[in-house]
């Protein structure tokens, strides 16, 4: 990596900026390469503006290409594959200027020496360290530029600069029914050492304020990948967990899981801080003071969807007095000896490669019109690679892994090779649920019986049924009565009509039981 001044060089053709919309495209002016150019390989020279930030900034640049020139650049698409690259950068000054090449950078689908013809290029500075997406406020862009690049012919560098950066998120507006919680929290802004929230959406039943004398059960609410109490405002999720139209009506905390790792999982972790204990001591206690919930732990309910739905199992096992149970659809794995296929606990294992030598697939499904979609999960820890922080692969680390000497989760496998560290892999077994399932006490088992509900595809594609199925194992080995189930028509989103009104049914018996009232009566407040 070097520095130089700016110095506008190849040719460039602006077209309108990625990410963050509007903007007419901007000429840019042509500087063809002189045919008599000493051969080079295609190097990137990146700089910013004041308006960026007027300090020096340390993070990531990443830079995307498209094959079709017309086509946005988004962020990495595993379905459609594009050249991808990504470099760190260290107190980097407004104005300065710096040539990226191929030998430091972190590939995706290209090597950057190889690249020819038109393309669509254009790059994102993840400078944010507090979130973990490229778009979150504070990162900046570029503008798309479509650019002609002549392999190993290329005289000068390719121009780009970061002059815009990406503003707040959508704002959460609340209504008479769902509500916004931001509660301070002194467990998380103690161990981050500045002020730190939790961050949840409360909605409420239609009846909650024409009977004032009325308590509600409670059901937190822990969506997947991506997913944060902002989905409280759209139909989609409220629909999906069953908030309206199905049984009896209930308080529902649609909580915020992300972080600047990923998705805590309300795991606590060396690298999140004490996300486990801010949830019994923080949250719950925040939710029953302010809402007229009922505080029997029976009426207590967790539901949640993929990471979230593995989040709310790992809270009901370990604290199983404090909830009348948990549904989760789709959980990531329950079971590390199948993490998506691959035993980590096996000698010499390995997470791209199995004992063939073959690559193993993480995702498979139909894509449009039939075509079958496999994606390696090679290609699915290259998203991390790319990133550097806040995608999956980091996020497991981060909620299972100890800290390594450099201050980052310990790797569970080398995200070149996909080989799985031993050390690392022993370390998480705290975190296996089958383990941990195995070894409660006689007591803790029977405080858990009848309470786990976990459903997912016959052939879930992101090969999840595997855990599921050694984790019913272990319930049975331990006698322990729980409702999975394995749907054969189902995607990884599981959720059906059908199955809302079973979970609801089921949740409305266990608060018909606990409170000893007959079907269809309400709590009155004590």
């Amino acid at each position: 990596m070097t520095t130089e001044h700016p110095i506008l060089s190849v040719v460039l053709l602006a077209a309108a900026p990625l990410f963050a919309g509007g903007g007419a495209p901007q000429a840019t002016a042509l500087h063809p390469a002189q045919e008599n150019a000493e051969a080079q390989v295609l190097r990137i020279r990146v700089s910013f503006t004041e308006e960026v930030s007027r300090i020096p900034v340390s993070g990531r640049v990443i830079v995307g290409f498209n094959r079709s020139t017309s086509a946005p650049i988004a962020d990495p698409d595993l379905v459609d594959p594009q050249p991808t690259f990504a470099w760190e950068v260290h107190d980097w000054k407004p104005g300065e200027a710096i040539v990226l090449d191929g030998r430091e950078a972190v590939s995706w689908h290209g090597d950057l020496a190889e690249l020819n013809g038109w393309y669509g290029v254009q790059a994102t500075l993840k400078a944010n360290r507090r979130a973990r997406v490229a778009r979150a406020p504070g990162n900046a862009f570029t503008a798309k530029n479509v650019v002609f690049i002549e392999k190993s012919r290329m005289c000068r560098p390719l121009d780009l600069l970061f002059d815009a950066k990406f503003g707040e998120g959508g704002e959460f507006r609340e209504s008479e029914l769902v509500k916004l919680a931001r509660i301070p929290s002194p467990l998380l802004s103690g161990f981050y050492g500045e002020p730190q929230t939790i961050e949840a959406a409360v909605v409420l039943p239609q009846s909650y304020f024409q009977q004032p004398g009325r308590r509600y059960p409670s059901v937190y609410v822990m969506g997947g990948w991506g997913s944060s109490h902002m989905d409280a405002l759209a139909g989609q999720p409220q629909r999906r967990y069953g908030m309206v139209g199905f049984g009896g009506e209930k308080v529902f905390v649609v909580i915020n899981g992300e972080c600047p790792s990923g998705y805590h999982v309300f795991c606590s972790s060396e690298t999140n801080g004490p996300r486990e204990e801010s949830f019994f001591e923080e949250l719950i206690p925040f939710v029953e003071r302010e809402y007229r919930v009922d505080r029997n732990p029976a009426t207590r309910f967790l539901i949640g969807q993929s990471s979230g739905a593995w989040a709310g199992l790992w809270l009901l096992v370990n604290h199983p007095g404090q909830f009348g149970a948990a549904y989760a659809g789709s959980p990531d794995p329950v079971d590390f000896s199948d993490f998506s296929g691959t035993d980590i606990y096996e000698e010499n294992a390995n997470l791209f490669l199995d004992a063939a030598g073959q690559s193993r697939c993480f995702i498979f499904a139909d894509g449009p019109g039939g075509s079958p979609i496999r994606i390696t999960m090679r290609d699915f820890v290259g998203l991390d690679r790319i990133a550097g922080w806040g995608e999956q692969m980091y996020s497991f680390d981060a909620a299972f892994s100890r800290k390594g000497p450099d201050g980052k989760p310990l790797r569970l496998c080398d995200w070149g090779t996909g080989r799985v560290a031993p050390a690392v892999a022993a370390s998480w077994r705290r975190h296996d649920l089958s383990l941990v399932v195995a070894g409660l006490t006689c007591q803790e088992t029977s405080a858990l019986q009848g309470k786990i509900h976990i459903y997912v595809a016959e052939r879930d594609p992101f090969k999840l049924d595997g855990a599921v199925r050694a984790f019913q194992r272990v319930l049975a080995a331990k006698n322990l009565q729980a409702d999975i189930r394995f749907l054969a028509k189902a995607g990884h989103a599981v959720w059906s009509d059908e199955l809302r009104r079973s979970i609801h049914e089921d949740m409305d018996r266990i608060v018909r039981s606990a409170s000893g009232e007959a079907p269809g009566s309400s709590q009155a407040l004590p």
